[in-house]
């Protein structure tokens, strides 16, 4: 099941240049081109005549012809050309348009009513383009269902056992879980005061802070979980009692975008204030998420799904623990979303601007105040 009148991320700006690339999100096999003048376009893939793929097709000025017949579609999804005798196009010669937006590094694009796409539903990702910090990006292919990995994300608890030797501290594990809810927003906070340093921390401590890594540190994980799939981690870690601006911390984000029900796109980025032009840093975030991600969470979620089959999750009758708590929140709030989009209602995301969150709780210490 999927939630269509939503935003999915379906690439990252950079990786739409002048080729012709393809995703499939909820199913819906998608062509993303850009124009003549740089604008992104999203239409469905497959031609109307013999549903021929159109990403083996060429760019034609900004329409694609398709190269089995040479029908032409425009960003309408209307054809505009029929080679063919006569030259007449039938209205139903066309192909899905789908309306997006590219922001902060992303094109973001809506799979529901193309009427009912509405800007206001975006979640607030600014911290992408916002001064002060940088950024890297990258994409994962999950063999899972996109809510898997939205319940390894909510319940960080699985840091101490699954990354061990990256991100694993017993601080995770026995800090106390807050959840919030707002609109149709999540979140799931730790603060972790006066405890061991994860490894991963333990290597900044010592190049960043001037600290070793074995001293006590104030630790902070503040998830925030936005529908269908889109998650905001402000992490990180300060001397004991110290406000926020003295330590190290990051966002991480990480936007599950559905292929299937079982395969997932993972979008993911670490925005940093620390190191801003500082290539070891850069190298050294890029390693750690690579390794966190593909070699620890990835086996783990796969092997999940592998297990369950087609089935869903709760048809087994998993045995809850108080970590689940967000997860399932956001699995009801989810269900909630998409059984209402009969009745039109929508995802509101309930939480406030980044920018205002960072600047009120930038001195902020013990506890160490989200800005999710």
């Amino acid at each position: 099941m999927y939630l269509r009148n939503a935003w999915y991320v379906a690439a990252w700006s950079h990786e739409l240049g002048d080729e012709l690339i393809t995703r499939t999100i909820c199913d819906q096999p998608v062509l993303l081109y850009r124009k003549e003048n740089g604008d992104a376009v999203a239409i469905g893939n497959l031609c109307p005549h013999r549903f021929a793929p159109l990403h083996m097709g060429r760019k034609v000025g900004d329409t694609v012809q398709c190269m089995y017949h040479g029908m032409v579609f425009g960003e309408s999804g209307a054809c505009v050309l029929n080679p063919h005798r006569g030259g007449v196009i039938s209205p139903a010669m066309r192909v899905p348009a789908y309306p997006l937006i590219e922001r902060h590094g992303a094109i973001w694009l809506w799979t529901g009513e193309a009427e009912a796409a509405d800007e206001a539903l975006l979640p607030d990702y600014s911290c992408y383009s916002a001064p002060g910090f940088a950024v890297i990006r990258g994409v994962m292919d999950v063999a899972a269902n996109y809510e898997l990995i939205s319940d390894n994300l909510l319940d960080l608890t699985h840091a101490d056992f699954l990354h061990e030797g990256t991100l694993s501290s017993e601080a995770i594990t026995i800090s106390k879980l807050e959840t919030l809810e707002a609109g149709s927003t999540v979140w799931a906070n730790r603060w972790c005061p006066n405890g061991d340093a994860a490894p991963v921390w333990g290597q900044l401590m010592e190049s960043q802070l001037g600290m070793k890594a074995t001293d006590p540190v104030d630790h902070w994980l503040y998830m925030r979980w936005d529908a269908p799939g889109h998650l905001l981690l402000d992490v990180g870690i300060t001397p004991p009692g110290l406000p926020r601006d003295k330590g190290a911390w990051v966002f991480t984000g990480h936007h599950l975008t559905p292929v299937s029900k079982d395969r997932t796109l993972y979008y993911w980025t670490v925005v940093r204030n620390h190191g801003l032009d500082d290539p070891a840093v850069e190298a050294f975030w890029q390693g750690s998420i690579d390794y966190a991600f593909a070699v620890q969470d990835k086996p783990m979620i796969e092997a999940q799904q592998a297990a369950l089959g087609g089935r869903h999750i709760d048809e087994l009758r998993p045995v809850g623990i108080p970590a689940d708590v967000a997860g399932a929140k956001a699995r009801r709030m989810l269900a909630r979303l998409i059984a209402g989009e009969a009745r039109g209602e929508r995802a509101r995301p309930g939480s406030e601007r980044l920018d205002a969150l960072l600047a009120r709780h930038a001195a902020s210490a013990d506890p160490v105040l989200p800005v999710v």
